[in-house]
């Protein structure tokens, strides 16, 4: 059978021969299923196709990554060392590298910094995007080991890095706004990493905000206020990642 939408139509309507009373519902119900096959096919083949470019996407942006990060290792580099440029590792919070404010691109209002302050890792990233209003507003902290590799991703309390908070699903829309120009540092490998961390792990990172926006809302009715200034808790949410 065709089942393309015309050759459906002409399946059902084609033949003009009257069908008996006793089988017209009967083929009223087989007509109307063979209709809505037609009209779903090109949806669900529309999903799958989503599904397939999505799944490319991932796998080629975490397969960038990780090319990245063995390229630096054969000249004798990793991403940390290039971040710091040179200069001394300083376990200071208000330290950055690869300059103070990090790297910021005028042009998107996308920024991203680097410093070293937490146990159980050598240091991480942090990354941000401006809303509407250009105010900034926190997306990820991307964790790192001292040979490069980047070992968690979480998200953090507002008052860590003062910026606006935004409901997850908001966040998720400004999430794919994050965009900076690899030149603005001198290895562009370094902002290129950075971008293809965000796109490969999109679906985890997105699980994050969700799992954030939980944990503020059960706080909240634990101890009937915000928990945005509580400098106990600095991470709201995190996952371990391993690229290798």
């Amino acid at each position: 059978m065709d089942f393309s939408p015309f050759g459906i139509f002409n399946e059902i309507f084609g033949n003009k021969k009257q069908f008996p009373m006793k089988n017209s519902r009967r083929k009223f119900l087989k007509s109307i299923s063979l209709i809505a096959v037609a009209v779903s096919l090109p949806i669900k083949m529309s999903a799958l196709d989503l599904f397939e470019n999505t799944s490319t996407l991932v796998n080629k942006s975490l397969k960038k990554a990780l090319e990245i990060i063995n390229s630096l290792k054969n000249e004798g580099s990793n991403i940390v060392k290039k971040v710091m440029d040179g200069k001394p590792y300083k376990f200071d919070p208000y330290f950055h590298y690869p300059q103070k404010g990090g790297i910021v691109d005028d042009k998107t209002k996308s920024r991203v910094f680097f410093h070293c302050h937490r146990e159980n890792e050598f240091g991480h990233f942090h990354t941000f995007v401006e809303d509407k209003n250009g105010e900034l507003v926190h997306l990820v902290l991307i964790s790192m080991d001292e040979d490069g590799n980047p070992i968690a991703l979480a998200t953090v309390n507002r008052w860590v890095t003062d910026d606006k908070y935004v409901k997850a699903e908001q966040l998720k829309i400004l999430f794919n706004e994050f965009k900076i120009n690899p030149k603005l540092f001198k290895d562009e490998r370094l902002l290129l990493f950075i971008q293809n961390i965000l796109i490969g792990y999109e679906t985890e990172i997105f699980k994050l905000f969700d799992e954030r926006d939980e944990w503020i809302k059960n706080y909240a009715l634990k101890n009937y206020r915000e928990p945005f200034e509580d400098r106990e808790f600095e991470v709201l949410s995190s996952m371990k990642i391993n690229l290798k």
